[in-house]
């Protein structure tokens, strides 16, 4: 009895707890109540399957950021499990990036379109960003080594329009982002820093929560607020945990996603009108030969538990 009172009132079993109900009475309402009335615009030249998704309630990243505002105070409360300021600082780079997807979520459905904010905007924001963020969080000295400055720069980017692809189709990214927490989980744990536990608990909560309503067939989409959000969390985490090298191992699903639709681009231009994929991003193509959501998500999920299992070994 004494090791479960101790379980059941840890101060990360709490946290952990609190946030998880949380964000499943806050999806309950949203899409209930109707809280927010955005519904999901689809592609018309996206698989035909997916036609029956316009107008399902989106935009449900905006609780991330709601909740993530939340933990900001939370943390500091909790100055006896929190020994630094790293996990206020990448907090709000998180949120800001998942702004931008907010914007570009608003733009899309008061255009009644699916291209929301011009490309070459979201691409500057994000570099923007991500630059700050190295110097912000990192105290990254830009001048002692550009290259790697750039490189990194480059992973975040990579990684935030990684997730965003992959956020294609239901319950894909939630999924696959629950196992990449996880990991992050499992090696603060290994590092005994609670600060970037508590994050990564809060994810893992918020994303929990969420893939019960995102589960095929989806009652609720995150859009583009709740995928950039996860890309710079993923990014950001990765570097915090000394972990970015590593990125396209663990991450190797948002990274066969983004280079899907780099490879489609380009071939399609080299070839004046030829698709090298059926469709993309990836998981698109996978669903023009023939296989189903679920079969989809399962096995990109599998892959990503056995190059999570693998990024776990070489870090421990």
């Amino acid at each position: 009895m004494s090791k479960l009172y101790n379980i059941l009132f840890n101060p990360v079993f709490l946290f952990f707890l609190v946030f998880f109900v949380s964000v499943i009475l806050f999806y309950s309402a949203w899409i209930e109540l109707g809280l927010l009335q955005f519904r999901q615009v689809v592609r018309t030249d996206g698989p035909e399957t997916h036609l029956k998704k316009m107008g399902t309630p989106t935009m449900a990243g905006v609780v991330f950021i709601i909740i993530f505002l939340v933990v900001e105070l939370f943390l500091l409360i909790l100055k006896d499990y929190v020994n630094g300021t790293m996990a206020l600082k990448i907090n709000i780079f998180i949120i800001i990036f998942g702004f931008i997807g907010l914007i570009d979520d608003y733009l899309k459905i008061t255009k009644k379109n699916t291209k929301g904010l011009p490309s070459l905007f979201k691409l500057i924001f994000q570099i923007l960003f991500a630059g700050f963020g190295l110097i912000i969080c990192f105290n990254y000295n830009t001048m002692s080594n550009i290259f790697i400055f750039i490189f990194l720069i480059f992973i975040i980017v990579g990684t935030n329009n990684g997730v965003n692809f992959t956020d294609g189709l239901d319950g894909l990214c939630a999924t696959v982002t629950i196992i990449v927490s996880l990991l992050f989980c499992s090696v603060s744990l290994l590092r005994n820093n609670n600060e970037l536990l508590y994050i990564n608990l809060l994810i893992l909560a918020i994303l929990l929560g969420f893939i019960i309503f995102n589960h095929y067939p989806a009652k609720i989409f995150m859009g583009d607020t709740g995928s950039l959000f996860l890309g710079a969390y993923v990014a950001f985490m990765s570097i915090a945990l000394d972990m970015q090298y590593f990125l396209p191992l663990f991450g190797i699903v948002y990274l066969v996603e983004v280079l899907s639709v780099i490879i489609q681009v380009l071939y399609f231009k080299a070839t004046h009108g030829k698709r090298f994929f059926k469709m993309a991003p990836i998981h698109h193509h996978f669903e023009k030969c023939g296989f189903s959501e679920n079969q989809i998500v399962l096995m990109f999920s599998i892959v990503t538990i056995i190059t999570c299992l693998i990024t776990y070994y070489f870090v421990r």
